[in-house]
């Protein structure tokens, strides 16, 4: 349990920090790469509008971030000699080149570039991969005006900036999933041991219970014997009885939390729900509530079959409790694919209302007064759910009207291992 709980708390946690390492790389890097793209189309929409060249440097507006111009700040000055441009004008018949402001471009080269973007309607984008930002511009006079502000070094720094925030990242995060597996059974041992108390406590408690209900019980057949039976004996022996069986429902609930292992094995689901129809049929009748099977053949499973008894009876016990008189009870096994599907309906003149969800959990009583009538404990539905889960399985409760159904859809194959300890 402490292994299993550490595990879980180990990936929740190192889950998390990694959902937030992402977060932090894509916002960081997609903020670069939006103010380079940005700089980079201020710059491009300033030589389209000066013809395919910086202007003067002291007649040039406000750039980008750096706020406004300052001609005597020398990275101002400096920048319009990094900036790495070519262009091409055509009139339709002549087209003129500027490519003094690159060098690793060829003529060749740019008359293909030139030539392929004149081609198109009026165009900005990225040419070449990234290799270039391009924008071509139709003027009042028919003439044309491409220019191709180059990309690569600003894709490459994004580029090596991106790796490099992913490597910290991933860093980071090694080195704290080691640390929080390091600690994560120090952070959950409390909580395993309050948990085992818990369970203890009720063991323990629940067999000093037995031996004083015994009492109670052979006191109370001893009254009737000598003073006959009476209300107030049956009574006290019906309530001894439910008393009991609570017991050993909570103790049952308190070992498996604890200690109790699943015997996995290959089962006949077939043969084993065939034998409660059986077993079931005289109850139900007796209660006017006839009890009608509908189970595939050769159904089988990896489980544990006391378990699925149990289930299966608890099931077929809470449809024969709540379920309307002079209507039948279903069972039905089926199978498809890898899962089979288990299902008890019952129609119910006050079928439960709101989340169904809450059935299964111990103690939960939707209507009180019904199940002090029906001898319910409340933890009857919490154990198939038990079950169910520890089978690696599902169980759901579905309301249509007066018709409840309890679905339970289980793998057939459950791989588990050794001394599973069920939730």
């Amino acid at each position: 349990m402490l292994k299993k709980l550490s595990f879980r708390f180990s990936a929740a946690a190192i889950g998390t920090l990694f959902f937030i390492e992402l977060v932090m790389i894509l916002f960081i890097n997609g903020f670069n790469f939006r103010e380079t793209l940005r700089q980079t189309d201020d710059t491009l929409a300033l030589l389209v509008e000066n013809g395919g060249k910086l202007p003067d440097i002291r007649a040039m507006p406000p750039f980008g971030m750096r706020g406004e111009f300052q001609p005597d700040n020398r990275a101002d000055r400096e920048w319009r000699y990094t900036m790495r441009y070519f262009s091409a004008r055509t009139d339709g018949f002549i087209t003129v080149y500027n490519t003094l402001n690159i060098a690793t471009v060829e003529l060749d080269t740019v008359e293909e570039y030139a030539e392929d973007v004149f081609s198109r309607e009026d165009f900005k984008g990225f040419y070449n991969g990234m290799n270039f930002r391009c924008q071509v511009k139709t003027f009042n006079d028919g003439s044309r005006l491409a220019v191709f502000c180059d990309f690569s070094t600003a894709a490459q720094s994004f580029g090596r900036v991106a790796k490099l925030s992913a490597g910290i990242s991933l860093g980071l995060l090694a080195v704290f999933s080691v640390i929080i597996v390091l600690l994560s059974k120090r952070v959950v041992k409390p909580v395993i041991e309050n948990q085992e108390k818990q369970a203890r406590f009720i063991t323990d408690a629940g067999h000093e219970l037995k031996t004083p209900l015994a009492i109670i019980r052979a006191n109370t057949e001893v009254i009737e014997m000598t003073s006959g039976e009476s209300e107030w004996t049956r009574s006290t022996i019906n309530q001894t009885d439910r008393l009991n069986d609570l017991l050993q429902r909570m103790l049952m609930l308190a070992k498996s939390s604890e200690s109790s292992s699943f015997s996995f094995a290959e089962l006949d689901l077939t043969a084993l729900a065939r034998k409660l129809a059986d077993d079931f049929e005289t109850y139900c009748n007796a209660e006017n509530k006839p009890l009608e099977a509908n189970i595939a053949e050769g159904v089988i499973v990896n489980g544990d079959a006391k378990m699925l008894d149990m289930l299966l009876s608890t099931l077929l016990e809470n449809a024969v409790k709540y379920g309307k008189p002079e209507n039948p009870i279903g069972l039905s096994l089926a199978e498809s694919g890898k899962y089979l599907t288990l299902e008890v309906t019952n129609l119910c003149s006050d079928p439960p209302q709101g989340d169904t969800r809450l059935l299964f959990d111990r103690f939960y009583r939707g209507d009180s007064s019904r199940t002090r009538e029906t001898g319910g404990s409340g933890i009857g539905l919490s154990i198939a759910k038990m079950i169910t889960e520890a089978h690696k399985g599902k169980i759901a409760c579905n309301v249509e009207g007066e018709r409840v159904t309890f679905t339970v859809r289980l793998p057939k194959e459950t791989h588990v291992k050794a001394g599973f300890i069920a939730k």
